[in-house]
Order: structure tokens, then sequence, then C-alpha cells
């Protein structure tokens, strides 16, 4: 027993120190904004165009509207998808008409088959835009001063295809923030391994691009649609970039609690693991060693197996230390970490068990058979 415990503690200590040297270089390139970023006003901005499905967003989307009427981006298109609500979000709508005649509002009644909502919302969207370039984002995304400028700015001048912003979670306790600093920790790891990123709140990308992907229609049924969209992108050739937003920069809620986050991760979880069951057993395996049980192996096995537990938890420290500077999160969150992969795992496992249940996925009040969401993966 003390000899499997000592091979598995060697294997994890070497994988921790690799994973946190090439963790902490990809991240050196991850661009930070801030609202005390600079501009250069003399530049020439392309026309911009704004896609924002809102489904029930009476809570939030006057705020939002607002905050990117008032963005000092002359030659911008705002463009608000009203989907199916059946809140007060279309009387708000048809009041900010009165009051800002620039704004379009583009107002869905019914949903096609072999489409999602938000995917569809974002479809028609974009439909009615005319810029050069797309910014598709959530109902719920606040947007500093000039933020827009700016983004645009830097996808200018790297020339990029696609840019997606990491935004500064501004709500939340001790474990609920243990958890969003777990998941970008998970966020920025995949995007190191896989190259491919993308992201609700913020998706920049030129309409020539989006054009040639095949735009929504071509991730009609992926209910991660913000990571399928990045992907594809990738796959097609296009340059991406990746960019962490500084505190107040792009702003978002996220979830009111961690229940919220649990059902908010129900309808994305197991499709991001293909609905294959397999995976989702490899993915427990593989988090219960890596982030668990270096914490565990601290206090029980041999002393040489303690010892290489703790190299993998300072490893973890490191991570997490860097992730501070990024995002508005305490480094001493790095002792939840184990609790946070649980809690992961948790929400997983509830993905999947209830997808495979009900067979299909429930989302505001549709249905999508599992067999119909397979054949589009």
């Amino acid at each position: 027993m003390n000899v499997l415990l000592l091979t598995i503690a060697s294997v994890l200590a070497l994988y921790g120190l690799i994973s946190v040297v090439l963790w902490l270089r990809y991240m050196k390139t991850i661009r930070l904004f801030e609202v005390t970023d600079c501009l250069n006003d003399e530049a020439i901005y392309s026309k911009l165009s704004v896609i924002v499905p809102a489904c029930n967003e009476e809570e939030c989307i006057e705020q939002t509207v607002r905050q990117l009427i008032t963005q000092d981006y002359q030659n911008l298109e705002i463009v608000i998808v009203n989907d199916r609500s059946t809140d007060n979000t279309g009387a708000i709508l048809e009041k900010l008409l009165i009051q800002f005649p620039q704004l379009k509002v583009v107002t869905i009644y019914d949903l096609p088959s072999n489409w999602l909502g938000k995917n569809h919302a974002i479809d028609q969207g974009v439909k009615h835009a005319t810029g050069e370039w797309l910014l598709l984002t959530d109902a719920d995304v606040m947007f500093s001063p000039r933020s827009l400028k700016k983004t645009v700015s830097y996808a200018l001048e790297h020339s990029l295809d696609h840019l997606t912003i990491v935004p500064d979670v501004f709500y939340g306790g001790v474990f609920y923030r243990a958890f969003l600093a777990y998941f970008g920790l998970t966020f920025f790891s995949i995007a190191m391994v896989t190259h491919k990123a993308g992201l609700g709140a913020f998706n920049l990308v030129k309409t020539s691009v989006y054009q040639e992907i095949g735009g929504y229609e071509a991730i009609a049924l992926h209910p991660l649609d913000d990571m399928s969209f990045g992907k594809q992108i990738v796959e097609k050739g296009y340059k991406q970039g990746l960019a962490c937003s500084g505190k107040g920069f792009i702003m978002v809620k996220w979830y009111e609690s961690l229940f919220d986050i649990l059902r908010g991760f129900e309808k994305n979880q197991f499709s991001s693991m293909n609905y294959r069951v397999s995976a989702v057993i490899g993915l427990c395996i593989y988090s219960l060693l890596t982030n668990v049980y270096p914490f565990a192996g601290l206090f029980f096995g041999p002393l040489s197996a303690r010892i290489l537990c703790g190299i993998s938890v300072l490893s973890l420290f490191v991570a997490y230390n860097h992730l501070s500077k990024l995002m508005d999160i305490s480094r001493g969150y790095f002792l939840l970490h184990p609790l946070s992969a649980l809690l992961f795992l948790g929400a997983m496992l509830n993905s999947m068990v209830k997808i495979i249940n009900r067979g299909g996925i429930k989302w505001r009040g549709t249905f999508y058979p599992l067999e119909v969401l397979k054949k589009h993966i």
C-alpha cells in the first residue's frame, strides 16, 4: 500500500510541477484589460454591431442597454433580440426604443425545430447587423466606458479574427468565489491545452469570419455555444485571442448562488463531454487524483508520499497566486480547491444523470431530446 501511495504521489508531484510551469508560461500571453488603460483617441474604428439575446431579462436589460448606448464608440450598432420573453423585457425595450431610436430590437415569438433558444436568437440578431465586427454578449453583462474601443483596438492591433474575454465576476461569498477561482483555473488550463476558447459574455469576431465558419447555424444545437463557437473559429484556421477583464472593465454577476451554479451547469456539463458516460467517469478519476488526493495525502501515508503531495499542493498555490493577479479572487481560495473540485464533479454528475433520466435537456421551458442533440455534436 505504501509503495502504491508513493508511486501515485510521485507521478502527481511531477505532473504538478510540469503543469504549473507550462501554465505560468501560457498565462503570460493573456492580456489583462484595465479601466485605466490608455487609448489612441485619433484611431478610426470599424463599425461594430453588438448582439444581445434577451430571454426574460427584465432585471438587467435596461442597465445593459444604457451602458452600451453611452459608449463613446461612434460607429456603434446595438441589436437586442427579445427571445420569447414572458416577463417585462418587451415593455422595457419598447420604452428604450422611444428614448434611443437608434436601437434595433428584434422580437422572436417562436423557436424553430433543431435550434437552441439562445443560439437562434444570436443567429437572428446577426441577420439584422450591418457592422464589420460583431460583439456577441449576454443581457446581464456590464461594460465600463471606452471598453468597446479598447477591445476592438486590441483586436485590430494584433490582427485577431476573434477576441474573447473572461469577465470580472463581481458577486458572491467565500465558497462561491472559491468555486469561481477553480472554474477560472480550469478554463485557462483547457484553453492552454486546446488553444481554443469562447465566452458568452464577450465574443468579438469579424463579421466576415462569422459568415465563413457558418455562424451560429453551424452550432444550432450546441448547449455550450460560446466554447463551440470559439472552437469553430480556430479549427477553420482563424486567429483567436484570449484576454481577461480587470476589476470593473467588463462585469457580470454570473449566478445568484452555488445552487444556481449547479442548476445553470445542468445543460452544459454533460454536453461538454459529448454526452459520453465514459468521458465523465474518466474526468472524475482524473480530478479526484489531481485535485483532491494531494490535499488528503498530506495527512496519511508514508512521510515521503506526504512530502510529494505537499509539492503538488504548492504547485496549485503558485497557480492560484498568479490567477489572483488577473481575476478578483484571493490566493487563499486554493485551500478550498478540493472542495471546489468536488462541487464541479457534482455539477457534472448532476448534469449527466438528469439529462439521461429525462432523455434530453429541459431549459427555459423548452425540451431538447438527447438523441437529437447527439446528432449535432
